[in-house]
């Protein structure tokens, strides 16, 4: 497949969700249902961020410059702090595996660096 400006945003959440399936199974069948659970969740989350940020910058390039960099700025912050909670709320009321965890919130920095390695061997661009 090809890839270009304008469908690598499609091309990364398809991959997005594909690994986190693959991953969450996986950690379902070869490890313990907390660890799994993790996986999940901090997969979803990391998800969900990447369409929030990409809404953000849609909305944003929509926006006069001086704007945009305003509400570029909080959303980012907004954001981050609702992440924090997010997480801290699993790691802390939930009792979520922590490594189950980062491994999800590691989906989309996987799948960013193979869609760059696939990019840059010239098979996807």
């Amino acid at each position: 497949m090809k890839i270009t400006e304008n469908n690598i945003f499609t091309v990364l959440s398809t991959a997005n969700w594909l690994s986190l399936a693959v991953m969450a199974g996986l950690s379902l069948a070869f490890g313990s249902r907390a660890f799994a659970a993790g996986v999940l969740a901090g997969g979803l989350i990391a998800i969900a961020n990447c369409y929030w940020l990409n809404f953000t910058l849609q909305r944003a390039m929509q926006l006069p410059p001086g704007k945009a960099v305003r509400f570029a700025q909080i959303r980012y912050i907004l954001r981050l702090a609702l992440i924090a909670l997010a997480v801290s709320a699993l790691i802390i009321y939930f009792k979520i595996n922590v490594l189950g965890l980062l491994l999800g919130l590691s989906v989309l920095v996987i799948n960013i660096i193979g869609v760059t390695v696939y990019i840059s061997t010239g098979k996807g661009g």
